[in-house]
């Protein structure tokens, strides 16, 4: 198994959103992003894209465990909602890269199935002196193609640095 990559992006100036398409088969994709900082406290969003364009209809459902290294960990999770935390709180005043995450993409090139992801975050919580993160998964609950991913704040905040790629699993 290898990793082909389609598209990337790195943030080196204040940017709100992040879109990486170019899913074209039934192949299963996956985007890693990697030391991401934030200008003030935010949480990380995704959205799938049809046509490029971000579909922030009320068909995204969602669970996950929430790992924490200092409490007990949090079962998480919704329904019919116009997003999903793909990551926990992001802290601008952390130094280095904050967020990191591994999200494998499925059936997005299928017109007839929903596009599903998993979701592999963890981050440092410098506020609290630990580790958290997110083990799961979301469904875009439309039987249509998708060809990427949205990922912006939840707050409308910027990213100020990071890489975001999308591979092809091969």
């Amino acid at each position: 198994m290898g990793l082909v990559q389609v598209a990337t992006n790195t943030v080196t100036s204040a940017v709100a959103s992040v879109t990486l398409t170019g899913i074209d088969s039934d192949d299963v994709y996956m985007v890693a992003m990697n030391n991401l900082k934030v200008s003030a406290d935010d949480v990380p969003i995704m959205r799938v894209t049809k046509s490029g364009t971000a579909q922030s209809d009320s068909e995204y459902d969602f669970a996950y465990k929430y790992l924490k290294a200092d409490t007990s960990f949090a079962n998480l999770g919704n329904t019919n909602q116009t997003k999903v935390d793909c990551m926990a709180t992001i802290e601008s005043s952390v130094s280095g890269g904050n967020g990191n995450g591994v999200y494998y993409l499925y059936n997005f090139a299928s017109a007839s199935e929903f596009s599903f992801i998993t979701i592999e975050e963890a981050h440092f919580q410098q506020n609290q002196n630990t580790v958290y993160g997110f083990q799961g998964g979301f469904v875009h609950t439309v039987a249509s193609a998708s060809n990427g991913v949205f990922i912006a704040l939840d707050s409308g905040n910027n990213y100020t640095a990071g890489t975001f790629t999308l591979y092809k699993v091969v």
